[in-house]
């Protein structure tokens, strides 16, 4: 008599949990669609290097403040309402973005798209993290996992879509990917709801201007930076390098996302074995040994090779770092992941602007080149950081 309600209980669970695993999938699927196609989308629209680093420099800056915004909606509204619901308005932004057939269309959808990808972001995370204190193990990675592994298979059908007989099925495929997991999402979350107040405390924390957690953002944001031109700006440089292989462009991107679901599905056995900060700073080393490869031009495959170390580099960076900041004791863990969040915008938001003045001042290589130097830097400045920060306590227990 007893068993049946636990049963049933874990059962609902195991569906939401799926449900969620499912948006994570379709979210990384429709970004990597338009990852692979979106140099074929540039070219046709007529946007240049420059013209789209601003626009990326806005799309992240919309992204950021959508981001903040998500836990009031899932305040307002319920997660499980406002997760669906901006599900499937994702999926209609990036159909109108993967259809754009002008400079102004470009930068209408990707605007939009970027406020609200950053919602669907946020509120899947928030949602990730209550299964996870549900569960009692650790799940998240292997959701950004799921993620990863969507851009993967996107990204190589974005390229070869774009450039057949149908290229509007891209738009189409993004579309019915966000709608159909949001919902499904949204079936499963209606027998099992969140914890009353559980998503409004993430609307409400304040933040922490601790140097720990301004730095540890500024290094997630270097992260995230160079995994958006990875995904992004990989299908522009291939398709310059191997125009007649431009139908499988979307490779640099898959191979990409590729490493790092991997990278991702194991990081926590990885952290177990090697400490948060040095797994960080030697990431940061592999992944500017992949943007140095990328930068040479040593040919297509070589370049997709470079694309794949970026992947093998970034992997673990933003779940080290943000496992960092919930861990800093002056702030909490909400506070630390929130402020961690909102510093990420100082790296963040310059660097599409500088990656597309450099290729378009110098060439798209050169920008990639620049990636490698600053990775380089900032592996430096954390391990010296680090360096420091020993030296201390060691002072201190003498």
């Amino acid at each position: 008599m007893n068993a049946s309600p636990p049963a049933r209980a874990s059962g609902l669970g195991a569906r939401l949990h799926v449900a969620v695993a499912a948006v994570f999938f379709a979210f990384g699927v429709s970004v990597g669609l338009w990852g692979g196609a979106s140099g074929a989308i540039l070219i046709r629209s007529g946007v240049d290097a420059s013209t789209f680093g601003v626009l990326l420099t806005v799309y992240t800056g919309a992204y950021l403040i959508a981001m903040s915004a998500g836990g009031a909606l899932a305040h307002r509204f319920g997660v499980e309402q406002a997760l669906s619901v901006s599900a499937i308005l994702f999926g209609a932004a990036l159909c109108a973005l993967l259809n754009a057939s002008s400079e102004a269309w470009v930068a209408i959808a990707l605007i939009v798209t970027g406020f609200v990808g950053g919602v669907v972001d946020v509120l899947m995370n928030a949602e990730g993290a209550r299964i996870e204190r549900g569960l009692g193990r650790p799940i998240l990675a292997r959701l950004h996992c799921a993620a990863s592994a969507g851009m993967a298979l996107g990204a190589i059908l974005g390229s070869l879509i774009i450039v057949g007989p149908a290229p509007w099925a891209a738009g189409l495929l993004a579309a019915l990917a966000l709608a159909g997991a949001g919902v499904a999402y949204h079936r499963s979350a209606a027998t099992d709801r969140p914890v009353p107040g559980a998503v409004g405390s993430i609307g409400r924390s304040g933040l922490s201007f601790a140097p720990a957690l301004i730095g540890l953002g500024v290094v997630v944001g270097v992260s995230i930076a160079a995994e958006l031109a990875a995904s992004v700006w990989s299908t522009l440089l291939l398709r310059e390098e191997a125009p007649k292989l431009a139908a499988i462009s979307g490779l640099g991107a898959a191979f990409f996302s590729a490493c790092q679901a991997a990278l991702r599905f194991n990081v926590d056995a990885i952290r177990l074995r090697v400490p948060d900060l040095r797994l960080i700073i030697a990431s940061f080393v592999i992944a500017a040994v992949g943007f140095a490869l990328v930068s040479v031009q040593a040919g297509f495959a070589a370049s997709v090779a470079g694309f794949a170390l970026i992947g093998v580099g970034t992997g673990p960076i933003v779940p080290c770092g943000f496992a960092l900041a919930a861990r800093q004791a002056a702030a909490g863990p909400a506070v630390g992941l929130a402020s961690a969040s909102l510093f990420s915008a100082l790296s963040r938001l310059p660097s599409p602007l500088i990656t597309g003045a450099i290729a378009q001042t110098l060439s798209l290589p050169a920008a990639f080149g620049a990636f490698a130097a600053g990775l380089a830097a900032t592996a430096a400045a954390t391990a010296f950081v680090a360096s420091l920060s020993l030296a201390r306590r060691q002072t201190r227990k003498a």
